[in-house]
């Protein structure tokens, strides 16, 4: 079929209009990029829905240092619940609560897709010391300017965590009454056995319970590898560390996460496959 030159200009103007028709104006985008690191700052506004969810219902996250998250009720709890429990703890986290404010060090915008630089900071209460940490992201907006999908870089984690950790490790060695070599993972493998030990006892219980005492978890933490700290979704202390702050939300879901399995989230992970996979329901590009 022919189709004359300014009826194709026509049907490709027609085509552009059609594919923009929905995209926001940049400030739009800049204010659900603020509402969203103001929510991050802040998790428990979005925990008890004093605010609206920045997230979509299938929306689909990916953390570099953890793993891939799918459905809005994972991304809030590991976005945002992991930082309301830890913060209620009164005993050392290895993972800091983010304070009230953020910088944005870069910011580029592609409707429906922004990439942004930010940089906040991780308070830790028990040595009242705060410390700087940069996170990249690549988000795609929905029609509504909800986030579909997401995709993080805990830029210098690894630095990071091993900067901060030796900071805790007199304040830790001190709650637990013990000795640590601050040269090791002692400190690190120490409050993980503690800590997810804690919670698989108070919440996995009955049909949700992964072992058979306390006794058996805290052997079973003590001899797998603690892991790097880029491993937050490997099978070794460090992922069922990360994930014992969600178990309480869902115990059927969390448990088998901080049980010896792993569930489906701290398990071995091919590196080809990781790198290679695009799990994101919208495109980022």
């Amino acid at each position: 079929m022919f189709i004359c030159p300014s009826a194709a200009k026509f049907i490709l103007v027609l085509r552009l209009i059609y594919s923009t028709a929905a995209y926001k104006q940049p400030f739009e985008y800049i204010n659900a990029i603020e509402s969203f690191a103001n929510a991050f700052t802040n998790p428990t506004s979005v925990i008890n829905n004093s605010i609206p969810s920045p997230l979509s219902e299938d929306v689909v996250g990916r953390i570099d240092i953890t793993t891939t998250f799918v459905g809005q009720e994972l991304n809030t709890e590991y976005l945002f619940g992991l930082f309301v429990e830890g913060a209620s703890e009164n005993t050392t986290q290895l993972i800091g609560t983010p304070t009230p404010s953020f910088t944005t060090q870069s910011l580029v915008i592609e409707p429906p897709v922004v990439a942004v630089s930010l940089v906040n900071t991780l308070w830790y209460p028990t040595i009242d010391s705060s410390f700087p940490l940069q996170i990249d992201l690549f988000i795609a907006f929905d029609n509504d300017m909800k986030i579909v999908s997401y995709d993080a870089i805990l830029r210098r984690w690894s630095e990071f965590f091993n900067y901060v950790v030796p900071l805790l490790s007199p304040r830790i060695a001190q709650e637990l009454n013990v000795t640590l070599d601050e040269g090791s993972n002692s400190t690190a493998t120490a409050v993980a056995e503690m800590d997810v030990c804690q919670m698989s006892t108070q919440y996995c219980t009955s049909e949700n319970q992964v072992y058979a005492s306390n006794d058996a978890c805290m052997g079973f933490i003590t001899r797998i590898p603690f892991g790097q700290p880029w491993e937050g979704g490997m099978d070794n202390g460090w992922c069922r560390y990360v994930h014992k702050n969600m178990v309480k939300y869902r115990p059927e879901v969390h448990c088998p996460h901080i049980g010896p399995t792993g569930g489906d989230m701290c398990i071995p992970r091919d590196y080809i496959q990781v790198t290679d996979s695009v799990p994101f329901n919208n495109t980022l590009l």
